[in-house]
C-alpha cells in the first residue's frame, strides 16, 4: 500500500511538474510592455496545490522545475538562480500555512480576513499609484498620466472585487456540501493561504530576488528594491484571485478522484 502511495504520488508530481513547466512557458512568452517584470501565470498556483496535496519535499521539486527547465529552454534573458530558489521555498509555505490554518479551521468561516488583507494591498497599491514618482516616472511617460493611474487602480479595484465575491460565493457552495469536503480547506483557508504565499514569497521575496540579481550581476543596472517590489504591487490583486480559485478546484478535483479510486478499489477487492 505504501509502496503504490508512492508510486501515485510520484506520478502525480511528474505530471505537475509538466503542467508547470507548460504554463511557465506560455505566460513568460507574453509580452508585457514596460512592465517587464510583471507576470500573471498558473504556475503558483500549481506549485501550491503540490505543497498541500503531496506535501513540501514534492512541492520544493516541482516549484525549482518549474523555473528551472523553463529559464533554460525559452530564456526570455540571463537566468536568475534566485527567482529558482522562490519558486523552491514556494513549495514549502503552503503545507506550512495550512498546518497552522487548520488549528483554527471553524473561525475561518467568515472571509474577513480576506476582505480586510484585499483592502489593505488596494490601499498599498493607491498609495504607490498617487504618493510615488513610480508610474509618472519609471513605468508610464507622457500627459496621461494621471488617467493611466485610475484605469490601473480601476481595473485592480475591480478584480479584487472579483476575488472577495468569488470566495464568498465558492464559500456558501462550500458549507452546502461541508461534510463532503471536510477533509479540505474552505475557500476562505485556501484564499488566506494563497494571499500570504503571494504577499511573502511571490512579491516581497521575488522582489529581493530580482534586486540581489541586478546588483551582483547587473552591470551598471541595478533598480532598487522598491522598484522591483512596486511592479509586482500592480499584480498582486489578479494573482492572489488566479490562485485562490484554481487551487481551491483542483482541491475539489483532487479529492473526488480520491474518493472515486477508493471505491473502485472496494469494488474490486
Amino acid at each position: 500500500m505504501k509502496k503504490t502511495l508512492t508510486i501515485r504520488n510520484i506520478t502525480s508530481a511528474a505530471v505537475l511538474t509538466a503542467l508547470s513547466i507548460i504554463s511557465t512557458i506560455i505566460f513568460k512568452l507574453i509580452p508585457m510592455g514596460d512592465l517587464v517584470f510583471l507576470r500573471f501565470s498558473l504556475t503558483p498556483s500549481i506549485i501550491m496545490f503540490t505543497s498541500l496535496v503531496l506535501g513540501p519535499f514534492y512541492g520544493v521539486v516541482v516549484g525549482i522545475v518549474s523555473d528551472f527547465i523553463p529559464a533554460m529552454v525559452a530564456a526570455t534573458g540571463a537566468y536568475n538562480f534566485f527567482i529558482t530558489i522562490v519558486y523552491g521555498i514556494l513549495g514549502v509555505l503552503p503545507w506550512i500555512f495550512e498546518k497552522i490554518t487548520s488549528k483554527f479551521r471553524s473561525s475561518l468561516k467568515p472571509p474577513f480576513a480576506v476582505f480586510i488583507a484585499m483592502l489593505v494591498i488596494l490601499a498599498g497599491l493607491a498609495a504607490v499609484l498617487f504618493f510615488t514618482d513610480f508610474i509618472g516616472g519609471t513605468v508610464f511617460k507622457g500627459e496621461h498620466v494621471l488617467v493611466a493611474k485610475f484605469i490601473i487602480l480601476g481595473i485592480m479595484v475591480l478584480v479584487s472585487v472579483a476575488c472577495c465575491l468569488s470566495v464568498t460565493l465558492t464559500n456558501r457552495r462550500f458549507e452546502q456540501n461541508v461534510l463532503e469536503y471536510s477533509d479540505i480547506p474552505s475557500p476562505n483557508e485556501t484564499a488566506l493561504i494563497s494571499l500570504l504565499c503571494e504577499v511573502l514569497v511571490m512579491t516581497v521575496l521575488k522582489s529581493l530576488a530580482f534586486f540581489l540579481f541586478y546588483f551582483i550581476f547587473g552591470n551598471g543596472y541595478s533598480p532598487s528594491f522598491e522598484y522591483f517590489f512596486m511592479m509586482l504591487l500592480l499584480g498582486l490583486p489578479a494573482n492572489v484571485t488566479i490562485s485562490t480559485i484554481s487551487v481551491y478546484w483542483m482541491l475539489v478535483f483532487d479529492h473526488k478522484q480520491l474518493h472515486l479510486r477508493l471505491e473502485n478499489s472496494k469494488k474490486d477487492e
